[in-house]
């Protein structure tokens, strides 16, 4: 806080610290150094103690010593920080120094460049933390489980892992984030486990309970007619709940469906055995994907579903959009582009707590997960089923336990399969 007694002292040291309102001074009798405060909204000064004498621990803990200020009623200023995505592609400059001077090969630079740019980078814009100064021991101990949910496997967490700890240590050798508040994530421990608890495919039961939920969820705020706010609520919920039963029937996986567009989908009228007439959608995988280009074919009804959101529920205020070939399945009218997986992310964990289904280890993911145990339940082949998804018979079989079991077991059929069965809805 402000001590008075400080302005008619004269520093006997100063020190930068890169920002302009602060710095780290010294009074003469006096023990420790402090932080300047400047404000130059007010005009006033304020100090406080960092709380140590040695000058280079100090110029690493300044900011926590601004952070205390702040929380005990002192008035905030303009603090530049380091963003963790600009200190990224710095740790990537020095990395290609190094092997430019042969301090390390040129393939480890090629991985280290890979890895930043495809596993910690995409981690960083979605977290909630973005500067160094806001990094503390825990901040990201989320980043196996958040690569998990996005499907990928133990080594190449663990792999990405090593080198976003060597960045987190980097930072601490070039005193840009405090050791005291650097975090050491931990490798996952064995594969095994791994497997068998990732992105868990939903119980016939549970999936009752969710789809319940998730009905419930969707029209909450149908009624509402003059709140804005609400209504854009609302048209969310709907794209959420769309998205849902697209995944649940396609199979895909999450990036693939948030990258078509309206010219990936289409739908056809099919003729059954019966003489009846069903819509089948085909759905063309962009090419940026995982597996590259392929072609998909699922429910159409799910495909139209999706197709007439945008038309059929305009946002009330801001989207009258021209929906072409060219737009967004998943359009956030807001920016044009794709609605973030985050923004179901959160919606999905919303619907699981309302169903009373949270430690199961549900996640994104599982709708892929239980896509096989559906078709599995209805007979079609593991083959036919790999084919359609993009991957293979043997990482069906390697990742999804319990499948062998879901098409031996009569028990199995006659409790899961009406739980799974498709009401259009």
């Amino acid at each position: 806080m402000l001590l008075v007694a400080f302005l008619v002292m004269a520093f006997v040291e100063k020190h930068e610290t890169g920002q302009k309102n602060l710095k780290i001074v010294k009074f003469d009798k006096r023990k420790g150094y402090y932080l300047y405060i400047y404000d130059s909204d007010t005009k006033k000064v304020s100090y406080s103690a960092i709380g140590s004498e040695d000058l280079e621990y100090c110029k690493k803990s300044w900011f926590a010593t601004y952070q205390k200020y702040v929380e005990k009623g002192g008035s905030t200023i303009k603090v530049k920080r380091s963003l963790i995505q600009g200190k990224l592609k710095e740790f990537v400059d020095v990395e290609f120094a190094r092997s430019t001077r042969g301090e390390i090969k040129e393939r480890s630079f090629n991985t280290v460049y890979e890895r930043v740019r495809n596993r910690i980078i995409p981690y960083i814009k979605q977290h909630k933390v973005q500067s160094v100064q806001d990094i503390r021991k825990k901040s990201f101990d989320d980043f196996c489980p958040y690569w998990r949910e996005q499907g990928k496997d133990f080594a190449t967490i663990n792999s990405a892992l090593t080198t976003f700890n060597r960045f987190l240590s980097w930072l601490v050798e070039e005193d840009i984030l405090d050791a005291n508040n650097k975090p050491h994530i931990k490798k996952l421990r064995n594969t095994k486990d791994y497997k068998t608890e990732a992105n868990p495919a939903f119980t016939g039961e549970d999936w009752a309970k969710f789809k319940d939920t998730l009905h419930r969820y969707e029209h909450l705020d149908e009624s509402w007619t003059d709140d804005v706010d609400e209504k854009e609520r609302w048209w969310y919920r709907r794209a959420f709940t769309s998205w849902i039963f697209f995944q649940f029937h396609l199979g895909c996986r999450n990036h693939e469906s948030l990258k078509l567009t309206y010219g990936d989908v289409k739908v056809q009228k099919k003729k059954l055995p019966n003489g009846a007439e069903s819509l089948m959608g085909v759905i063309d995988i962009p090419a940026d994907t995982k597996r590259g280009r392929r072609t998909s074919v699922m429910n159409g009804w799910y495909v139209t579903r999706v197709t007439q959101h945008l038309n059929a529920f305009q946002h009330p205020i801001w989207l009258k959009t021209e929906v072409t070939d060219e737009t967004p399945l998943f359009l956030n009218p807001r920016t044009g582009s794709s609605i973030h997986q985050e923004t179901f992310r959160g919606h999905f964990k919303n619907v699981i707590r309302l169903a009373g289904l949270e430690g199961k280890g549900y996640t994104l993911y599982s709708l892929r997960s239980t896509h096989i145990t559906f078709q599995l339940l209805n007979g079609i082949s593991v083959e036919d089923v790999a084919r359609n998804l993009g991957t293979s018979y043997q990482m069906i079989n390697r990742h999804y336990d319990g499948v062998a079991n879901v098409l031996k077991s009569d028990e199995l059929l006659k409790l899961n399969k009406h739980y799974f069965q498709d009401s259009n809805y």
